[in-house]
């Protein structure tokens, strides 16, 4: 019996992932995601929740998991998802509920029978359903994230979700065990183009830029995704041990601690306890106010600048050319974070102009670069399979190209066309 699969967002573009899957004869739903590059979130193509035998969640950050409340409305199928995955990914819902300017077509009635719903699996726990077989591996990319396997009697399909191939001050590189028994291997292409420098290079650069602007009397501001990337440098500032106060604000203090729950799941412990210990959590104004009243570094949400206490810091710093903002997080087009990296220019609701503090972009991205995402290929398989997602076209192209010089069969579909693949 072939596989039959859509995807109903992530296809030639970033965010919104979500994937159906017709596996013998049951209907599987990976991932169910929003989009916010643009002023109104998208959502990805619609489902028929009640037709849902299991839906799996690979990791919290929104373009994975912000639509999932959906299925909810009108059917409860079980959420497979690491504990970590699910604490986080309600975490960052309910944040997007409050803060949407536009109608979301769920309420926290949903998100609560989402959880009420959702079976929590450790990694390489094994949950079955019928012929179907699920596990979740490490991912690598933030923490509780994961692959996903699938596995029936005659084949093995593996989604990588958001991965990473290499280590981080905060996370092990991803296991990369499953992809070699992969039949079917759906993988992310969203920096396909490029290799990341060396982190330990990347790091050395950040904390010396760092250090410049400290000792020159300045404040620096680090708009930081909540979930993964704040604690990151949360964790390079206390290896580099910056001597200079570190604030955190913002969703990221909750997801400190949510973090602290599971954290077996990091790769150094210790060091994690060290940098939550040295950071200094800021509870009201009065705190936001000597944050800003003496050198030190201010580690933030929203990473792309839009929303959360970032733009208030990002007003009180920019006008100053002893400040310095340093982007560490992925910046869609058209958000404020790109508009300053490529203009210069910061632009909120409250305020525009050229921002005469020193502006700085480090890659300490959580996704594998383009040798990872062909050692993926190399690790496959010859008859693998293998279907491309999550990327701009021209990424997945790369990635369509390596793969089919290798001797794979590679497909990038477009939203909405179901694939069919023989085995």
């Amino acid at each position: 019996m072939p596989i039959r699969l859509k995807l109903l967002g992530a296809a030639k573009e970033v965010g919104r992932a979500g994937l159906l899957l017709d596996v013998e004869g049951e209907q599987v739903l990976l991932d169910y995601g929003v989009s916010l590059k643009g002023n109104e979130p998208e959502f990805p193509l619609p489902v028929q929740p009640r037709n849902i035998r299991v839906s799996a969640l690979s990791h919290a950050h929104l373009d994975h998991s912000g639509a999932l409340p959906l299925l909810y409305v009108s059917a409860r199928p079980p959420l497979l998802t690491t504990p970590l995955s699910l604490s986080l990914s309600e975490l960052l819902i309910r944040d997007f509920m409050k803060l949407s300017k536009y109608y979301i077509p769920y309420e926290l009635e949903e998100l609560e029978k989402m959880k009420d719903h959702a079976v929590p699996l450790v990694y390489n726990e094994v949950y079955e359903a019928g012929e179907l077989t699920f596990r979740m591996v490490d991912a690598g990319h933030i923490p509780g994230s994961s692959m996903i396997v699938l596995e029936t009697p005659s084949f093995t399909i593996v989604y990588t979700g958001d991965y990473a191939l290499h280590d981080t001050c905060l996370l092990r590189k991803g296991d990369s065990g499953a992809i070699a028994k992969a039949d079917v291997l759906i993988m992310e292409t969203t920096y396909a183009e490029f290799d990341h420098p060396p982190r330990d290079v990347v790091e050395k650069e950040f904390v010396s830029s760092l250090e410049e602007v400290l000792s020159a009397g300045g404040i620096v501001l680090i708009p930081a995704f909540a979930v993964g990337r704040a604690q990151e440098i949360l964790c390079v500032l206390a290896k580099h041990g910056v001597s200079y106060p570190v604030y955190v604000d913002g969703m990221a203090r909750r997801a400190n601690e949510l973090i602290a729950e599971s954290i077996d799941l990091l790769r150094d412990p210790r060091l994690f306890e060290k940098a939550l210990d040295m950071a200094r959590s800021i509870e009201d104004w009065d705190d936001r106010k000597r944050a800003l009243s003496s050198p030190g570094v201010i580690v933030s949400p929203a990473g792309m600048l839009k929303g959360g206490p970032s733009e208030y810091y990002m007003e009180k710093l920019m006008d100053d050319p002893r400040n310095a903002v340093f982007l560490v997080s992925f910046a869609i087009p058209e958000t404020p974070a790109r508009q300053v990296i490529e203009t210069g220019v910061y632009s909120s609701a409250t305020k525009k102009g050229i921002v005469k503090a020193r502006v700085e972009w480090f890659d300490f991205s959580a996704h594998c670069g383009r040798s990872e995402l062909e050692e993926t290929i190399r690790l496959t398989k010859r008859s693998a399979s293998i279907v491309l997602m999550h990327g701009e076209e021209g990424a997945e192209q790369v990635v369509y190209r390596y793969a089919t010089e290798s001797g794979r069969r590679a497909y990038a579909p477009s939203a909405g066309e179901w694939l069919e693949i023989e085995l």
